[in-house]
């Protein structure tokens, strides 16, 4: 076997992605700190650990997914950035590692690079940009920045601006409007208005 987590049950695909990995370590540390059961935790690490060394890339970000061929689909989407930076928040906190605050804080500052001061993330899906979105903010509620706050507010105002159709929901050229990118939009504005000490419950 490959290892990983694959990304569907369907017996015709066998890919495995950062997407089907790194959510499932960061709900595994979740659970060990709730429960204290280190079983989440050993789990957590084994998805965590095999994202690392199999997807990401050596500019520290992560690629989309394993094909069953062998070969890497080096596609880089937002919310494969984001949820490693979650994981490695929670590992922080879980086992006091400094390493993993500054893996966390690598793969932000990486992300933001490309992303944000590259003008790649107005492009992202906005699903995808949420959950990017909050996981940054995950690593503020530690770190006390809000560069990625910033860029948060810098995107929600953006999307207000030039991406709303006559019914106001979000609409991007040449594709119909989705409830799901006009949910996300909404889930990122409501976010944006949380406390800054309630960002640890982030995900």
């Amino acid at each position: 076997s490959p290892g990983g987590v694959r990304w569907t049950q369907k017996s015709d695909n066998g890919d495995r992605n950062t997407v089907s990995n790194m959510p499932a370590a960061e709900m595994g540390v979740r659970l060990y700190m709730l429960t204290g059961d280190r079983s989440y935790l050993d789990d957590a690490l084994r998805y965590y650990h095999w994202t690392n060394a199999t997807l990401q890339r050596p500019d520290g970000l992560y690629a989309d997914h394993l094909k069953t061929d062998g070969s890497i689909e080096k596609r880089v989407w937002s919310y494969n950035q984001g949820v490693p930076v979650g994981v490695n928040v929670l590992l922080w906190r879980a086992t006091h590692k400094p390493e993993y605050l500054a893996a966390a804080r690598r793969i932000a500052d990486a992300s933001h690079t490309y992303f944000v001061a590259g003008d790649r993330v107005d492009d992202q899906p906005p699903p995808f940009n949420a959950i990017y979105f909050k996981n940054l903010l995950l690593l503020e509620s530690e770190t006390g920045e809000h560069r990625y706050r910033d860029a948060m507010r810098g995107y929600a105002d953006r999307m207000w601006r030039v991406r709303r159709d006559g019914d106001g929901l979000v609409r991007f050229p040449g594709r119909r409007a989705e409830l799901i990118d006009t949910a996300a939009m909404v889930q990122i504005e409501a976010v944006l208005q949380w406390r800054v000490r309630d960002w640890a419950l982030l995900y």
